[in-house]
């Protein structure tokens, strides 16, 4: 039995095939529907032309699901050509077919068409795992597009964060704060970039020896798990001790611009 599913990924297709080719990649976006732990202790770290890799399964995590044999080979275009693809011909004691092949191209807009087809052979319970395919891939899919998201705010975090060591190597403050607001709007939805601003925030404070940014920084620290563990979150709050932590703001119309165009 075949399946098809494809998506409309917002990251460029370099980056796409960049990331698919990675062990990473594969056990972050099959959680918590499939766990797979390398049968051998050599490290694991991207998927080679020919390549022979056993794999446990845990269902959910925990359920044992026997040993996958993924088995490997890329049909990489000479370099600026598309689609490339990527194919696993695997197989297990329970499943004697699962052909997969990803396709990765761009599309107009520069992002990714991403397609999964899937050939499926488990003699009379054929049906039964290509039912869970259906799931299964559409939950790889669908954190795929979650990854994409995170990915394109994290980049503009770091670009936030350069542009303010490049302001603080000037010595201008106020570009500086500028710059640690907008890497603090963009990191909200996200505990460990957002924590992480605060910090950014704290030191800063501490170097210009301002009493009252690095109260409300501490402060703001302390809160941001609690937001976190909540869901409430000023969306577009600056994150400074002059305006209060739980005061939602507008955004700045280019970064408004640039999270509408990638979906957050």
């Amino acid at each position: 039995m075949k399946l098809s599913r494809s998506t409309i990924i917002a990251l460029p297709p370099e980056t796409v095939w960049a990331e698919v080719q990675t062990a990473k990649l594969l056990m972050h976006i099959a959680w918590p529907l499939v766990r797979f732990s390398p049968v051998s202790d050599e490290p694991f770290e991207a998927f080679k032309p020919g390549g022979r890799y056993p794999m446990k399964l845990r269902l959910f995590g925990v359920v044992p699901f026997g040993t996958q044999w993924i088995v490997t080979s890329v049909h990489q275009p000479e370099t600026g050509v598309w689609p490339k693809q990527l194919r696993d011909n695997g197989h297990s004691a329970l499943i004697s077919k699962w052909d997969h092949w990803i396709t990765i191209a761009p599309t107009e807009s520069g992002g990714t068409f991403y397609s999964d087809e899937v050939e499926i052979s488990a003699g009379i319970v054929t049906p039964f795992i290509w039912a869970f395919a259906q799931l299964f891939y559409w939950h790889r899919q669908r954190r795929w597009r979650g990854l994409a998201r995170t990915l394109n705010a994290r980049r503009l975090i770091a670009d936030e964060m350069s542009a303010y060591r490049a302001a603080r190597a000037a010595n201008d403050a106020n570009c500086a704060w500028v710059a640690l607001e907008r890497a603090h709007i963009l990191s909200q939805p996200y505990l460990g970039p957002h924590l992480a601003s605060h910090w950014a925030m704290l030191g800063f404070a501490v170097h210009l020896r301002d009493r009252r940014e690095v109260t409300g920084q501490i402060v703001r620290l302390a809160l941001a798990p609690l937001g976190a563990l909540t869901g409430r979150i000023p969306i577009g709050n600056t994150g400074r001790s002059n305006v209060s932590a739980f005061k939602a703001m507008p955004i700045p119309d280019d970064l408004a611009s640039e999270l509408n165009e990638h979906g957050k």
